[in-house]
């Protein structure tokens, strides 16, 4: 048991760091700065990767790791990769010109409506199915036709969150 308890703890652990050892070893800062990039990181998550690499003795190099951010970010800062950042629920990282912030906001935002129409169709789905699972076993008339009428209800409010989903759904 408490072998268990010290691999849970230790993949805890380790699922937090930014990089892995042989990240930190290899030292590839820019094609580090390059990933993170196109992940929209802001220059301070730097930090987060001298942290991980601190136990290899391994210090980042600030000035090869930010010529690889700068060139990932042109990927970042496109319309698709804002409304896929939205869609999974993550909102624009400020890392991107001025100018382009609008365009990738309302992509950002059409993104995040998408979320959460799929968020609020699932809740209402679950009730759908837990109605159905009560209409099987329930046997009064009077609260059948109630169930029944929600059970409508909520499909009907389904296909119009459905229908609303469907203008989000893509740029």
């Amino acid at each position: 048991m408490r072998a268990l308890i010290a691999i849970g703890f230790t993949l805890a652990l380790t699922g937090c760091a930014t990089l892995s050892k042989e990240e930190c070893l290899s030292g590839n800062w820019e094609e580090i700065g390059f990933r993170d990039g196109t992940n929209g990181k802001t220059s301070a998550f730097l930090q987060s990767h001298a942290k991980a690499c601190e136990k290899t003795g391994v210090h980042p190099v600030q000035s090869l790791w930010e010529q690889g951010r700068q060139r990932g970010l042109p990927a970042y800062c496109v319309p698709s990769k804002a409304y896929s950042e939205g869609r999974s629920g993550r909102s624009l990282s400020a890392v991107c010109p001025a100018a382009e912030l609008p365009a990738l906001q309302a992509a950002n935002n059409k993104g995040l409506e998408y979320r959460e129409y799929t968020s609020e169709i699932s809740e209402i789905q679950y009730r759908v199915n837990e109605i159905g699972r009560m209409l099987i076993a329930e046997q009064d008339a009077g609260k059948r036709a109630a169930l029944v009428h929600e059970n409508r209800s909520l499909s009907n409010r389904i296909s119009l969150l459905e229908l609303r989903r469907s203008l989000v759904g893509s740029l």
